[in-house]
């Protein structure tokens, strides 16, 4: 299904993560197949980032909220469906936002969940149950995942080519774990800073996806060796 994007107003170092058990279960089976899952433990408040890619109306600003997302149904159940492949998300020919998400919020969630559940075979019905099983989200295929929309925190566009939008964009950084600038009543706010800052936050997000990618494709190809026998990599 379509994911769509309404309108509604704002809502007002991290340990690295290592792969462990929440509690016992066996490993998943599909078709007499062994299909390797594992919890990766992320610590509190600790900030991942991947691709968004949605089609907006061009009536709608520069400045986006998270809350504004409607989860889609997929494969992986319902959700937001993310990428920490840039060239995939270009692939889809639609634009592409950066979202910021907590799988750990140190204040907790309203579900109460927490965390990601790593499968190796994203056609497991087993791994449709990660909200069912307390998690945040759920990463496949090494590069793709699908979260709450409760636990992402900033969402921007990692292009703009339109006017000026400080204030929103001031808003946008303050919900961010690590904000690449800041700005104030000194900043000046010209075009050319404008412009100078988009360039800035395209980097940042960039960068970020790019070291959630390392971070997490790694375990889950941990996960996934031929040689796993189990549902935990400690």
């Amino acid at each position: 299904a379509a994911t769509s994007f309404l309108s509604a107003p704002p809502p007002p170092p991290a340990p690295a993560a290592a792969f462990r058990a929440r509690s016992p279960q066996p490993p998943a089976r599909r078709g007499g197949a062994r299909v390797a899952m594992a919890t990766l433990a992320c610590g509190p408040d600790e900030a991942m980032s991947a691709y968004f890619c949605v089609v907006l109306f061009d009536t709608i600003g520069y400045e986006l909220f998270p809350q504004d997302l409607q989860e889609s149904a997929g494969d992986m159940g319902t959700g937001i469906y993310c990428t920490l492949d840039l060239e995939k998300a270009r692939a889809t020919g639609k634009q592409i936002l950066v979202a910021e998400f907590r799988p750990s919020p140190g204040g907790g969630t309203r579900s109460g969940a927490s965390e990601l559940l790593a499968i190796t075979d994203r056609r497991c019905e087993d791994g449709r149950r990660w909200r069912q099983l307390g998690y945040n989200g759920v990463i496949f295929e090494g590069t793709e995942l699908c979260i709450r929309v409760e636990c992402i925190r900033a969402l921007y566009r990692r292009e703009w080519q339109q006017p000026e939008a400080w204030q929103a964009l001031g808003r946008i950084l303050s919900h961010m774990r690590d904000p690449p600038l800041s700005i104030d009543a000194d900043t000046a706010r010209t075009e050319a800073s404008w412009a100078k800052a988009m360039e800035r936050l395209k980097t940042y997000g960039d960068k970020q996806v790019l070291e959630s990618r390392e971070h997490l494709e790694a375990r889950w190809q941990q996960l996934a060796r031929p040689n796993v026998r189990s549902c935990v990599i400690s």
